[in-house]
């Protein structure tokens, strides 16, 4: 057995299929995290950047800021991952509640 000290990991990842990727959302911003969440659907793929709860970033395809954000949280079904990287820049300045309400709205308009 060794007994040297293991690094704290802080990656994690995981299928959405039993919560809802605005649900894994705003568990993220109540929990007032820090980090990148990688998301692909088929052959889709974007991030989303948290920095103390709030949603700073986002980007999929050429997209980039809400509009990426919103497209992302559109899609049906996905795998995520997320680990601790920080955003290049900064493209959203609304609030975690607003963007999550708005992409809901977007959803329901189709």
């Amino acid at each position: 057995m060794k007994t040297g000290k293991h690094p704290k990991s802080s990656a994690f990842s995981g299928t959405v299929t039993n919560i809802s990727l605005p649900d894994l959302v705003q568990l993220l911003c109540i929990g007032r995290n820090t980090c990148r969440m990688l998301v692909r659907s088929g052959t889709l793929a974007g991030s989303i950047y948290f920095r103390d709860g709030e949603i700073v970033h986002a980007e999929s395809g050429t997209s980039e800021g809400e509009e990426a954000f919103y497209e992302i949280l559109s899609w049906e079904i996905g795998v995520f991952e997320g680990d601790s990287s920080a955003p290049e820049k900064e493209t959203i300045r609304e609030s975690w509640d607003f963007l999550l309400m708005e992409s809901v709205r977007r959803r329901e308009k189709r």
